[in-house]
């Protein structure tokens, strides 16, 4: 499409939780300056009240290190620009710990909303979402602390005296049915606490990250969790359920007698 004077095309797009390595950020500054003759390109980043730029990320990288900066090997934020040299195209991605920004800008439409779908879709290959998960994690401990009090009100209420009577009478009647019940109940306790962590677990897993100076392994949530959380994961749901299998062991022996 020829460029028509006088008008241009202007993109923005925001995306969240991206996971942008070394080789990740290579390859997208590249592909976002395809198609610009001869452009004036800057990258850059703020490392306290200081601002660096250069023309590569390899000399950014090599700049920032040389010097006494705050951000060292935790980069928070990192910036691209590129146009051409009349800005018929221009291009900008603003990129932070949590959020990903790029605005696309050019006289030729075709070109700038191409450009645009390419960065989305390495984007999204990457983690990337559209709306913020900033309250999913409060959800999730929401939904953990509502059901560890439901858990402790169902194990520890108070009961009036003719129900605890009638409690005590069948409890005598079904004595033997104490190890079964204490094990359903510890077994839904488990899988709740569990259907409750893994998710939480799982969104800090895929959580947004900046890594200027390595690259992001490859492989599902589970490899990207450090070994302290895979022990959360697995540990916490069993110790609770242990904790409530002795309540409620010691529960069943006072009603028993």
């Amino acid at each position: 499409m020829a460029a028509t004077p006088n008008q241009q095309t202007d993109l923005r797009k925001v995306f969240y939780q991206c996971r942008l390595g070394r080789d990740d950020l290579e390859r997208m500054f590249n592909m976002a300056c395809e198609g610009i003759d001869s452009p004036t390109i800057e990258v850059s980043t703020v490392s306290g009240s200081t601002r660096f730029w250069e023309t590569t990320i390899s000399s950014l990288v090599t700049t920032v290190q040389s010097q006494s900066t705050e951000s060292g090997d935790n980069w928070t934020n990192l910036e691209l620009k590129a146009e051409s040299p009349g800005r018929e195209r221009t291009i900008s991605i603003k990129i932070a710990t949590d959020r990903t920004e790029y605005n696309v800008s050019g006289s030729d439409a075709v070109w700038a909303y191409g450009q645009s779908a390419r960065i989305e879709k390495f984007l999204t290959q990457r983690g990337a979402v559209k709306e913020s998960p900033k309250y999913e994690a409060k959800i999730s401990f929401g939904f953990i602390f509502v059901f560890l009090i439901i858990g402790a009100f169902f194990v520890m209420a108070e009961s009036g005296p003719d129900t605890v009577s009638e409690c005590l009478d069948k409890a005598k009647k079904v004595q033997e049915d104490a190890a079964a019940v204490n094990a359903i109940f510890v077994t839904l306790m488990t899988l709740g606490l569990a259907g409750a962590i893994i998710p939480l677990l799982k969104r800090r897993a895929l959580r947004a990250r900046l890594q200027v100076n390595s690259n992001i392994s490859a492989g599902g949530w589970w490899h990207h969790l450090s070994a302290s959380e895979k022990i959360a994961a697995i540990g916490i749901p069993i110790a609770v359920a242990a904790a409530a299998g002795a309540v409620m062991s010691g529960f069943s022996d006072v009603l028993g007698k």
